[in-house]
């Protein structure tokens, strides 16, 4: 596994960019939740707010690990998501309900924040106030954010080798999170930022496809040029 993450960073260039390897955007691949420009625009307002607070007390890193687990909550409670969202609801209704959900699960300048959001009718951008708050905090400390995706669970160890490797490579201290995917078959997918660096097997299996693919269309494309020159 990590010879094959070494051969894989050896190809990557300073700038991420990769000439040998399929790359992806993020844009690309499934994701939870969409967010809008609008919700992107505003997440970043209210994450600087909130890191804001966490810098006062801080608890920087507590609000945000804090700002996720609630994020993940309400993403897996549909119902309690869409009522926060509705606007055919009141303030007063969507705050007794922040209460009884979060109370004592959460700090009060989480709670604090919960309610401000809801009160300026912007819950939907949660998912966008957690995204900004991570990136913004990671830029702030030199940190980058990375996933690992092998088709079998990786220990520990090599992933702490992995992430050294990759910190290395990239000059920032990288938080690694491995991820298992069976799919892939074989070999590694290392997500960096907005950037996917494919060398898995899935991945050499489908860049054949596309090739062979091509290389057929080429054939029949010539075919049917010299038959309309025939004639």
């Amino acid at each position: 596994m990590l010879k094959k993450l070494t051969k894989l960073l050896k190809t990557l260039s300073p700038d991420g960019a990769n000439s040998t390897l399929a790359v992806h955007e993020m844009a690309n691949q499934e994701t939870p939740e969409l967010i809008t420009t609008d919700q992107q625009q505003l997440g970043e307002v209210y994450a600087k707010a909130l890191l804001g607070v966490g810098e006062k007390s801080g608890s920087t890193e507590d609000l945000i690990s804090e700002l996720k687990s609630v994020n993940q909550a309400v993403a897996e409670l549909p119902k309690l998501s869409s009522t926060l969202k509705a606007p055919q609801i009141g303030t007063e209704q969507k705050t007794a309900l922040i209460e009884k959900a979060f109370a004592g699960k959460t700090s009060q300048p989480m709670m604090n924040f919960l309610k401000v959001i809801v009160q300026k009718d912007r819950f939907d951008c949660l998912p966008a106030v957690a995204v900004a708050a991570q990136q913004m905090h990671d830029q702030m400390s030199g940190r980058i954010q990375a996933t690992l995706l092998t088709a079998e669970q990786v220990d520990e160890k090599t992933r702490g080798e992995i992430a050294d490797q990759l910190s290395k490579k990239l000059g920032k201290q990288v938080e690694l999170n491995a991820e298992v995917d069976p799919s892939i078959i074989g070999g590694v997918v290392v997500r960096v930022g907005d950037t996917v660096y494919d060398s898995s097997v899935a991945g050499q299996l489908k860049q054949v496809r596309a090739k062979a693919m091509k290389k057929a269309s080429d054939v029949i494309r010539e075919q049917l040029n010299r038959f309309t020159n025939e004639n």
